[in-house]
């Protein structure tokens, strides 16, 4: 299990008691604003909140200084640093809070592309499966439960991937797997294939509308914007 992966039994509990009286786009809205609320006052706390207002307003006055000056451009130099100087000690400020901050927020996209992105397809209706490099044999078998993807050559065997989870590619392990692993496992390091791309259907979670924007980051990405915008305002958040 990766590092992002570990707050997904918890995401699943809670997730699977919502699915008792919510449907998926209201469970969406609300994990939406769960994410908001959690990076918006994580990054609070993080943060260097009064040095970081402190910076903002002599970034601030610096433009203001700059923008007021009708001497020789040559004269301006000290003005231009000032700007400059002030605009990047925000940014140091900011960066830091920032990146600690959005790390659940990243476990959190991450589970819910896995849960609510895509979604196996009906019995009798195999997915297109391409193969990188093209040419080795892939067979659907969903005569069980769950569905078996069963990647061969003719040395026989190369990999038996069982769909336990909606995902449409398995390759062989990467680097970074210790940050997210793949539900579906991997393809053997000396096997002839580097991917696997499994076309799944892509899950509507909004039943109305042109089917691009059915998916779920349709109804968790504008949901987050909002709120994250009202904590904003309201908690005053530099």
């Amino acid at each position: 299990m990766g590092l992002f992966d570990l707050p997904a039994p918890l995401f699943d509990l809670i997730d699977a008691a919502m699915a008792n009286v919510l449907p998926a786009a209201a469970r969406l809205a609300i994990w939406a604003t769960v994410g908001a609320l959690l990076t918006m006052f994580l990054y609070k706390a993080l943060s260097p909140q009064s040095r970081i207002g402190t910076a903002k307003r002599e970034a601030k006055d610096a433009r203001r200084q700059l923008n007021e000056f009708d001497g020789d451009f040559a004269d301006a130099g000290p003005l231009i640093k000032a700007q400059f100087v002030s605009a990047f000690r925000h940014v140091g400020l900011v960066v830091p809070g920032t990146l600690l901050a959005i790390l659940p927020l990243l476990a959190l996209l991450l589970w819910a592309e896995t849960n609510y992105g895509r979604t196996l397809p009906a019995d009798g209706q195999p997915p297109v499966i391409q193969t990188v490099p093209e040419g080795v044999q892939t067979d659907w078998q969903s005569d069980v439960a769950p569905a078996h993807l069963l990647v061969s050559d003719d040395g026989g065997a190369i990999a038996d991937i069982e769909m336990s989870a909606p995902v449409g590619i398995v390759t062989k392990q990467p680097w970074w797997h210790w940050l997210a692993e793949n539900p579906l496992g991997y393809l053997p390091d000396d096997a002839p294939v580097d991917q696997v791309h499994i076309e799944l259907p892509t899950l509507e979670v909004i039943p109305f509308g042109p089917s691009w924007m059915r998916s779920w980051l349709f109804v968790f990405i504008p949901v987050m914007f909002i709120v994250s915008l009202l904590i904003y305002k309201w908690a005053k958040i530099e």
